[in-house]
């Protein structure tokens, strides 16, 4: 699709009606026509099935699942669009690209792609790590495991071009994400152990002396001396 294409590669600023109409090689009424103004054509972008991370929260969110199956779960989804070629890579493209230069379709997607499965991952993890509620560490914890996604996400072109076998194939994309389920799970250990290690040490308390040794004084029978 041209515009997918033109507001991934160039941004929303840059891009205008009259550009994707130029090629898509149609005219600008017609793209008018359609879609409205070029604000209506962004919008109606993000609507595509692709690269939306609220809709794996459901997934990876299932009463009964391990830690790490969840953690699977929610990197096969994350990269799944990886799987489909040029055309769902332009629309993660466009997700970052959004991140990256808001726009007035940037509150929607933080609520709905960023803020969401957030909020999920950091129930997650404080139910695995027996947490009453998120801290400042454990939110830490969340940003850098969801965080192993987006970093592959917007490094695509780096990887291809120095590693491509690394994004050659549906499998190489499905060994991604065992990778990342392994690593996030020993981020969450090294968090476990570290709250472990901060957990102050009780006092053990004295044991009751048995009535064997009581403290109690015993009275001594004062010896009478012997007149001779």
């Amino acid at each position: 699709m041209a515009a997918l294409k033109l507001f991934s590669e160039q941004g929303y600023a840059k891009t205008s009606i009259r550009a994707i109409a130029a090629e898509a090689q149609v005219n600008v009424a017609s793209v008018s026509y359609y879609f409205g103004d070029k604000a209506a054509l962004y919008a109606a972008l993000f609507s595509a099935p692709f690269g939306s991370l609220q809709s794996l929260v459901p997934d990876f969110m299932r009463p009964g699942l391990s830690l790490r199956a969840a953690l699977h779960c929610f990197y096969q989804g994350a990269l799944g669009p990886l799987h489909d070629g040029e055309m769902a890579r332009q629309v993660v493209r466009l997700h970052i690209r959004e991140m990256l230069e808001p726009t007035a379709q940037w509150q929607i997607e933080l609520e709905k792609d960023v803020r969401a499965p957030n909020e999920a991952m950091a129930a997650l993890l404080c139910r695995h790590l027996g947490l009453p509620q998120a801290d400042d560490d454990l939110h830490r914890l969340t940003l850098t495991v969801t965080g192993l996604a987006f970093q592959l996400w917007s490094h695509q072109e780096v990887v291809c071009a120095m590693q491509p076998q690394l994004l050659a194939s549906p499998a190489a994309v499905d060994q991604w994400a065992e990778r990342l389920a392994d690593y996030a799970m020993a981020m969450v250990a090294t968090e476990r152990r570290r709250r472990t290690r901060a957990q102050p040490v009780r006092p053990s308390t004295p044991a009751s002396p048995s009535p064997s040794t009581s403290s109690t004084p015993r009275r001594r029978t004062a010896r009478r001396s012997t007149a001779p």
